[in-house]
């Protein structure tokens, strides 16, 4: 079997140290150049979710109602009058808990981060056979494969949360302005701890250069309607060479 040509590891060192060099600024609206920062297009952080039964119970039935007439009718193609009269719901409660309708969606892509990519990274890392650059090659492609709903509308959500990082992460809560560098930057913190990171990488700064490099040619497959895996699996494997 031939070896594997030396151009794979500089390219991976290569775009690291291009992410380690950039000065990434963080403001109210999330991460430069991530999405954010324009004030007039993205207005920040979400409502947060009720937490009396009633107000959460409401949510849940316009969340619902939404996502049933997405993919029915397409997002363009359903108006918000469609689902407030499916829901019974009046127009202001609508509004109160998602002040765009393709706020549904970042609600889409929050619970499926939280149900099944957050629940799969976490069993991994108490799996101690797997090695984290498995864990993390299953935890990439399940962000980007459909749960609950159907590929085009998953594949809209996940558009979402690239175009709205700081709505998405005010779902999410988890501390960290782009929720899933933040679980990069544990799982790479993991791997430096068992020896399968080198001891001189920044696991933050890694995992802006780990997400951007995997998601974007695992994306590009999703919307194409092709399996994501094996262009997230490629991309990982050409960068853990240059950090491993």
């Amino acid at each position: 079997m031939p070896s594997k040509p030396i151009w794979s590891i500089d390219f991976a060192v290569t775009i690291f140290n291009m992410a380690s060099e950039v000065e990434t600024h963080v403001v109210d609206e999330g991460l430069v150049g991530y999405g954010a920062g324009d004030t007039k297009n993205d207005v920040g952080r979400l409502p947060v979710p009720p937490t009396q039964e009633r107000g959460a119970e409401k949510r849940d039935r316009i969340y619902r109602a939404a996502l049933s007439r997405y993919q029915s009718d397409g997002i363009a193609g359903t108006r918000v009058s469609d689902v407030i009269a499916e829901a019974e719901v009046s127009w202001a409660t609508f509004f109160r808990y998602f002040p765009r309708k393709e706020d549904v969606l970042l609600e889409l892509a929050a619970r499926h981060y939280r149900d099944r990519v957050r629940k799969i990274a976490d069993e991994g890392i108490a799996d101690r056979r797997l090695s984290v650059r498995t864990v993390m090659e299953r935890t990439f492609s399940a962000l980007l494969e459909p749960g609950e709903a159907s590929p085009e509308l998953h594949n809209a959500a996940v558009l979402e949360v690239f175009a709205h990082p700081a709505r998405f992460a005010s779902l999410v809560d988890d501390g960290h302005p782009a929720p899933m560098v933040g679980l990069a930057a544990e799982l790479l913190a993991e791997a430096q701890e068992r020896g399968e990171l080198r001891a001189d990488v920044d696991p933050a700064a890694a995992a802006i250069t780990v997400v951007a490099g995997t998601m974007l040619p695992g994306a590009q497959a999703a919307a194409a309607g092709l399996d994501p895996k094996p262009p997230v699996a490629a991309a990982l494997e050409l960068l853990w060479e240059g950090l491993g």
